[in-house]
């Protein structure tokens, strides 16, 4: 009879053989371990709030997800060993119900080590108050450019007296599962999920002092892609711009002075120079380009294989 087991920290272990077999690598450790922060219940947000605060000293890795939004795909990025997943809501067409089975499925599978931020369309009230009902450990709202937007999102994302969010009467259910580490409820549950707000202009950037001293943001995100858009750039020029880089500086000094996180889309090979550039919570991969560059990485090792084996049997073939 097998015995019991303790658990540790890290997502769920694969077979070591069948790994090695297939290619695939452990996950590094995290630190600290993300499971520190989980809820009492897989169905409650992390408290992100409190991670954030240590992204200075221990960055976080994350990943963008909305290229295939599936359960069963989810489920996989879930147990993957992020630090979180970035469900992205602004450029997916997820229904609200897949996006509520999403939240929750990621968070099951990851087995309390991989918290769920959801990016929602727009500012609209409702759709901040659906993705903190279903759980998610924090919310991102795109396009803030001026301290009164990310007034108005603080508001829409806190209970009274902090803010003006409605209480959700079914999304725990009270004294049932409802309750939170060290006491205090479903406040106490919610409050713990972070409030980040997407500064993606130059308008943005240059009140991203102003907009950083908002009492309840958690942290910044930098919208490379828009704000090199804003000034008329492209992928290509924007790294090289003097304006563009002073934006990313503004954005990142004023994360640091306000003792905030500071978040970056940051793919490969960019990882280092944006923890250089100040940044702490780096998303570096999008689910989209893993798979894109998995599938033509496998099909162009096949083929040398093909072409390997073809050059041994020349003589054969003749």
């Amino acid at each position: 009879m097998s015995q019991p087991h303790t658990f540790k920290a890290g997502p769920p272990l694969g077979d070591a053989g069948m790994a090695t077999g297939f290619g695939v690598l452990p996950a590094p450790a995290q630190d600290p371990p993300m499971i520190n922060y989980r809820g009492y219940g897989l169905n409650q947000p992390f408290d992100l709030r409190s991670r954030i605060k240590l992204s200075r000293e221990k960055p976080m890795i994350g990943i963008f997800y909305g290229a295939f939004p599936h359960i069963g795909l989810g489920r996989a990025i879930g147990q993957a060993g992020y630090d979180y997943v970035l469900l992205d809501w602004e450029h997916t067409s997820f229904s609200t119900e897949t996006l509520i089975e999403m939240i929750k499925t990621i968070q099951y599978a990851g087995e309390g080590n991989t918290a769920v931020i959801v990016r929602v369309p727009s500012h609209d009230h409702q759709y901040i108050a659906w993705v903190l009902d279903a759980g998610a450990s924090g919310v991102i709202v795109p396009h803030i450019s001026t301290p009164e937007q990310a007034e108005a999102v603080v508001k829409a994302s806190r209970f009274p007296p902090t803010g003006e969010r409605s209480i959700p009467p079914n999304a725990l259910l009270w004294g049932y599962n409802d309750n939170a580490h060290g006491g205090g409820g479903m406040f106490e549950v919610f409050n713990r999920a972070a409030v980040i707000v997407q500064i993606e202009d130059e308008v943005g950037a240059r009140n991203a002092d102003a907009i950083a001293s908002v009492d309840g943001i958690d942290c910044l995100m930098l919208g490379p892609g828009d704000l090199a858009g804003s000034l008329g750039l492209t992928f290509a020029t924007m790294a090289q711009d003097p304006t563009f880089q002073e934006c990313c500086k503004l954005v990142s000094d004023a994360a640091a002075k306000h003792g905030l996180g500071a978040m970056m889309p940051s793919f490969m090979p960019m990882v280092k120079t944006h923890l250089d550039m100040g940044f702490t919570l780096l998303s570096v991969a999008n689910d989209g380009f893993i798979l894109t560059q998995g599938l033509r990485k496998n099909l162009v090792t096949a083929h040398e294989d093909l072409k390997a084996w073809q050059s041994s049997h020349v003589g054969e073939q003749a």
